[in-house]
């Protein structure tokens, strides 16, 4: 559905009524549009970009549905019906030579933010710099700080510090672009949620903030919701797509129509979620000493190295992977016949017994060196001794992944007790996929799939014979368990970039939104 948009005037009533009328269309929106204003009343310098930010929020209203009015007049704010108005989008004005707006204006600005309104500041909306009364300060911490200054435009090395927030999933964890780099008269950090920060290191200039220099931000403040972001000075920022995407999500945010953490797994049930972006702690340079589950009330928190058996000391940690570009430059943890230990005994016992499971991967694999024939293993938490009980994921020699659960019945490594759940086709060397596995829970037997990146269509399935004395071990990622014998020999070689385990089989419908998040923000091709 295209947006209803409006140009240059006081429209928020006509805006009302658009809005009214399209919703009440039979089957014209599932949901209610966002109703956005694009303010552009300015004193003073007025970029040649302007006019394109004005633009770009006219044109994601049309993207999006959305109901959109442009309007330079601040009386705007004096209208009826503005706390109808979701969020109101500062699009790259500025106020360096006198005050945009008088005190009853201020007043309704005021209290459109208070009514829990949203705001979104482009560029130069940090620098409007002439208004009267306590106004002046409010409106600078609604931004998070004030523009001072800034050297010439030039190319810069961006930090994108959480890539969690509806505006930065899309981004690389290195930002290359060109634009104005401002500097603040001072650091918003302590005050706001930094997104986006900028290298000092990597452009010329006195103008920086000794070497702490975020760029884009958020913060609930005074009952509202307000986004900011330093970036949009130049013309061609206007035309990159990933500029639009991050003021896309920006306005979302402000609108209450995303959550802050937009990229948040299913969180019913989940128990690990290992995510090589956060949580890891190194020595020795990059190599991995503990990888830290990010589900809080999980039992089984940290996955420490361990080195016992190992012939050369330290080769059991994996390493870390920066920025992996195929990927969108999430990191990666890079595992050679190594693996990491959650030291909690019986954290996961009940997955065999009747709860079910259900995993996610996002992993490339590599050469698998001879071991164990066709016991490859990226996780598992397989007993050692007596029957092995336990689940497991795996590559065959020529890189087939399968999966499978061990009831401890009987030893046999792959019979009616013990599925192997194995793909016909290889996977691809050096390429990342979303592997899935799923096990359903109750008792009897039940049903075990295996997905590689479709989710309604498993490559392998099996039976499980579930066994209410099943009794696995300690949860070890690169390896089928902890294996004090001979560590290594039964471990795979690859990256991990994001492991997920839930003690339930998620349904149909919620394996589908999570692999769509997940081969979205990993950039997974089908």
């Amino acid at each position: 559905m295209k947006a209803r948009v409006i140009m240059k005037s006081r429209l928020i009533q006509r805006v009302i009524a658009l809005w009214g009328f399209a919703a009440a269309g039979v089957g014209m929106w599932a949901e209610e549009p966002l109703r956005i204003l694009s303010f552009n009343g300015d004193t003073g310098f007025v970029h040649d970009s302007k006019a394109l930010a004005e633009q770009m929020i006219v044109e994601l209203g049309e993207k999006n549905g959305w109901v959109v009015s442009t309007d330079a007049d601040p009386n705007v704010f004096l209208e009826p019906g503005i706390e109808s108005v979701d969020v109101v989008v500062f699009s790259n004005n500025c106020g360096t030579e006198s005050a945009i707006f008088n005190e009853r204006q201020q007043a309704a600005f005021q209290k459109y933010i208070r009514d829990g309104g949203g705001y979104v500041g482009i560029h130069c909306a940090g620098a409007i710099w002439h208004e009267t009364g306590e106004f002046r300060g409010w409106y600078e911490r609604l931004v998070g700080t004030k523009l001072i200054a800034h050297p010439h435009v030039q190319p810069a090395r961006l930090h994108v510090e959480r890539r969690d927030h509806v505006s930065t999933l899309h981004l690389p964890n290195r930002w290359d672009l060109t634009d104005e780099w401002h500097q603040f008269n001072e650091n918003p950090r302590r005050n706001v949620n930094v997104l986006i920060s900028l290298d000092e290191s990597s452009y010329k200039g006195k103008e920086k903030m000794n070497g702490d220099h975020p760029v884009s931000w958020f913060q609930h403040f005074d009952g509202g919701r307000s986004f900011f972001t330093t970036l949009g000075h130049t013309r061609e920022m206007y035309g990159n797509a990933d500029y639009r995407t991050h003021i896309e999500g920006a306005i979302r945010w402000a609108a209450g129509a995303a959550d802050s953490l937009s990229f948040e797994p299913i969180q019913s049930s989940l128990q690990i979620d290992l995510n090589a972006d956060f949580g890891v702690a190194l020595e020795d340079g990059n190599r991995v000493a503990k990888w830290s589950n990010q589900v809080a009330s999980s039992a089984a928190r940290d996955f420490v190295k361990r080195d016992a058996g190992r012939l050369v000391p330290g080769s059991g940690r994996p390493r870390l992977r920066l920025d992996a570009p195929e990927i969108r430059g999430h990191n990666a943890l890079v595992f050679n016949r190594q693996e990491l230990v959650n030291h909690e005994e019986d954290a996961f016992d009940h997955l065999l017994t009747g709860s079910g499971y259900t995993w996610f991967a996002v992993m490339a694999v590599y050469t698998q060196v001879p071991g164990l024939k066709d016991v490859s293993s990226f996780f598992g938490n397989l007993k050692n001794g007596g029957n092995f009980e336990g689940i497991w994921g795996c590559l065959t020699d020529d890189n087939r992944p399968w999966m499978g659960s061990r009831s401890g019945k009987t030893f046999g490594r792959w019979d009616e007790n013990n599925p192997m759940v194995v793909a016909s086709d290889p996977l691809e060397e050096g390429r990342f996929y979303l592997l899935m596995g799923r096990m359903a829970h109750g008792t009897g037997e039940v049903p075990i799939e295996l997905f590689v990146n479709d989710p309604t269509s498993p490559v392998a399935t099996g039976v499980y014979p579930v066994h209410w004395a099943s009794n696995a071990s300690k949860f070890v990622i690169g390896q089928e368990r902890d294996a004090t014998n001979h560590p290594g020999e039964e471990s795979f070689d690859g990256e991990i970039s994001r492991f997920l385990l839930y003690d339930r089989p998620l349904s149909d419908a919620e394996m589908g939104e999570m692999a769509e998040r997940l081969r979205t923000d990993y950039a997974i091709q089908p």
